[in-house]
């Protein structure tokens, strides 16, 4: 039994020496496995260690193997580098032969295509006869579309096989090869050449390549840049110092200066860019081409032998008049300064071409110049509206002086009625854009204050600039006019929503309409009475608003008569009858002290007090609120109020309902509301409107035996009457 238990511990020695991978045959095997996973593979070598030198014997053991992969790829790399070689010089040869072929096959197919071209009979050649007939000399062919189009294609698929990266510009099955050519390209600041470079003018885009240094077979380019055709603009440059014969490029982000080999070279570059925007404006339709004059030629004898009996006169052929430089440049002069933003440059050139033009005869020459010319003219035109026009993309923030420019070039040109309207939308966008910026913090009354300074700032800064723009006009003053009044109705609908929708109390409303009013009236001095236009949108609020205020004083005087008791207004301390007194100063009442009695109480009832503390507040909200339109309804409702407390102090006296109060106690009260209360009211109405209110005086009249401790006279139930 010893020896059987001795034989399985050295069976599990040997089988856990094997388990630790001692072997490096067996390491490598693991380590080289599909589903090795090293962190299984570290945590069964933890397990199975015995301590920590197992540990690093395996860790020795991984890192011989390591270092021993490392030189086999090493060795490996070195003796496959000539073959790595030898391989790149046979993809090289390959690609030439490639080239080679692609060239073979491109003569192949112009060979074709000239075999299916070629007719079998050929061309007719006209006979001498027909020269002797005097008919008009018929007009040039024009050149179809389909085989310019198809000769273009052409052309552009074999000059792309030169190219590198061309194969993308082939992509496209409708576009077809304009013009091109080899140009040198400048420095747009020192007039410097930089490179040699080949430009394919397209009928959609240009396509600009550089040279290449080591040429690869038929490649002789390599694809730099390309610019669809709406994104550029092709403009002469004028033959200077250093600069001839050369065109510049307007792109963005800087534009880009090509210099020709000779000026018909670089007539044909301008001439092939007229014929793609003319391709581009046409959807795809040849254009028309452009007919030359053709001369009349004296008419040949039909006797060649004959003698010419007009020798001693020869016909006289009509020359055209030589243009100067400036005017035969005109269409690509005015293309710089419309791509340069130099309008008033633009503007002037315009002018002295129209001018000049006018005093010319009317030949081919001069009207495809006025042609160009007003082509440029409506083109700048519609630039200047973009100007003027606000988008969603463009800021709000411009100053007066970006519209201003754009009007005068306007109205130079002519269009000062469509300059007028534009100006006006933009203030008109500008304007209620400010006011609407306005954030709403604070109370109501602070809330209006700020939009009704934004909005009559808006409105004389408009009228300042609209004088600008136009002086002396007096025609154009009825438009501003019609512009502020609809501005004026839109700023009062927002003051109607945030004032009278939201039952604001009469002090808040009668302090907003003030501020308006106040504000409105600082436009005086520039000629506007914006006052009576806000007064007469607003009326109808008003209104509403001076009725209810006038029913709720009517109210609450009869509720304090209800609760009168006849006794001396006790303000119940020391401190209290100086508040009192201050109240009553503070409204108006000076003579407050006089009421004063030896016990230190006002000889007035509470009723009294409170209804002459709260008529004279009303008094200065609906003073706030007059204007000629509501004169008659505050007019009205003072006297109504001040006529209800009255009549209910009349009705008391006369059932003798007083309740013991002494006879000089009522004369008090009486004399209080009429002369002191309704005194300060007129007072404070002349003062604010300059003249009477006959009803107030009246009053006054009417009631004046309640002062004197006289007998009652008739008694007056009726407002209207009173």
């Amino acid at each position: 039994t010893k020896l059987i238990l001795l034989d399985s511990l050295l069976q599990e020695i040997n089988l856990h020496k094997m388990g630790t991978t001692s072997d490096t045959a067996v390491l490598t095997r693991k380590l080289a496995a599909v589903d090795y996973n090293p962190t299984r593979y570290v945590a069964e070598i933890s397990q199975r260690c015995v301590g920590g030198e197992e540990i690093l014997a395996q860790r020795k053991m991984i890192q011989s193997l390591s270092d021993d992969t490392s030189n086999l790829l090493k060795q490996n790399v070195y003796q496959n580098y000539t073959q790595f070689i030898e391989t790149a010089k046979e993809i090289s040869h390959l690609e030439n032969d490639m080239y080679r072929l692609s060239s073979m096959i491109t003569e192949q197919r112009k060979f074709l295509t000239g075999l299916l071209e070629t007719s079998i009979l050929g061309d007719t050649v006209p006979l001498t006869h027909t020269l002797e007939q005097e008919d008009p000399q018929p007009e040039e062919p024009e050149p179809k579309a389909s085989n310019r189009q198809e000769d273009g294609r052409r052309l552009l698929l074999d000059l792309m096989e030169k190219v590198e990266g061309g194969r993308d510009v082939i992509d496209i099955p409708n576009r077809f090869l304009l013009y091109d050519g080899d140009l040198i390209e400048m420095d747009t600041n020192d007039h410097s050449a930089l490179h040699r470079v080949h430009i394919y003018l397209t009928n959609d885009s240009i396509i600009i390549a550089t040279w290449l240094r080591e040429k690869r077979g038929p490649v002789r380019f390599k694809l730099s840049s390309q610019y669809p055709l709406t994104s550029f603009a092709m403009v002469n440059v004028r033959d200077l110092a250093g600069v001839s014969n050369a065109w510049k490029l307007l792109v963005t982000p800087e534009p880009r200066l090509f210099q020709c080999k000779d000026a018909a070279d670089k007539k044909e570059w301008l001439s092939a860019y007229e014929d793609a925007k003319e391709w581009q404006k046409s959807g795809g339709i040849a254009p028309k081409p452009k007919l030359k004059p053709v001369k009349k030629e004296p008419k040949v004898p039909s006797n060649p032998f004959s003698e010419t009996e007009s020798e001693g006169d020869p016909v006289k052929e009509e020359e055209e008049e030589e243009l100067p430089e400036w005017l035969q440049e005109l269409p690509d002069t005015l293309d710089v300064h419309i791509a340069q933003r130099e309008f008033e440059a633009a503007m002037e050139i315009i002018k002295e071409a129209e001018t000049d033009m006018e005093s010319r005869d009317d030949t081919q020459t001069v009207r495809e110049l006025k042609e160009a010319n007003q082509t440029r003219k409506d083109t700048l035109i519609q630039v200047l509206r973009s100007e003027l026009k606000l988008t969603p993309d463009k800021s709000l923030q411009g100053g007066p002086r970006t519209a201003r420019r754009a009007v005068f070039l306007l109205s130079g040109l002519g269009r000062q009625s469509e300059a007028k309207d534009l100006f006006l939308s933009h203030r008109t966008a500008l304007l209620r854009h400010n006011v609407r910026s306005c954030r709403a913090e604070g109370n109501t009354s602070q809330y209006v204050h700020r939009i009704g300074n934004t909005f009559f700032q808006q409105i004389a800064e408009t009228s300042r600039e609209f004088d600008k723009c136009f002086p002396g006009e007096l025609t154009t003053s009825s438009s501003l006019l019609m512009w502020v009044e609809e501005e004026v109705e839109w700023f009062a609908e927002i003051v109607d929503k945030q004032i009278f929708s939201t039952h604001a109390p009469l002090p808040s409303i009668a302090d907003c309409i003030n501020r308006l009013r106040g504000q409105a009236k600082k436009l005086l001095s520039l000629g506007l009475d914006v006052v009576f236009l806000l007064d007469n949108r607003l009326q109808a609020g008003i209104e509403r608003i001076v009725c209810e205020a006038r029913d709720k004083a009517v109210e609450a005087v009869k509720l304090r008569w209800g609760e009168e008791t006849w006794l001396p207004h006790n303000p119940g301390s020391r401190s209290g009858l100086e508040k009192c007194l201050s109240d009553l100063n503070q409204a108006g009442i000076a003579s407050a002290q006089t009421f004063v009695n030896d016990e230190g109480v006002l000889d007035l009832t509470t009723n009294s007090v409170s209804f002459g503390l709260s008529y004279l507040t009303l008094t200065d909200q609906l003073l706030l609120l007059f204007t000629p339109g509501t004169r008659h309804l505050v007019n009205e409702s003072l006297v109504s109020v001040l006529h209800a407390q009255l009549r209910h102090l009349d009705q008391a006296v006369r059932s003798e309902k007083v309740e013991g109060a002494s006879k000089n106690f009522i004369m008090k009260n009486s004399a209080f509301l009429l002369d002191t209360i309704l005194t300060l009211v007129e007072h404070k109405y002349q003062t604010k409107t300059g003249s009477d209110c006959p009803k107030l005086s009246k009053l006054h009249t009417n009631y004046s035996w309640l002062k004197e401790g006289k007998g009652p006279v008739t008694k007056y139930q009726d407002n209207n009457y009173v």
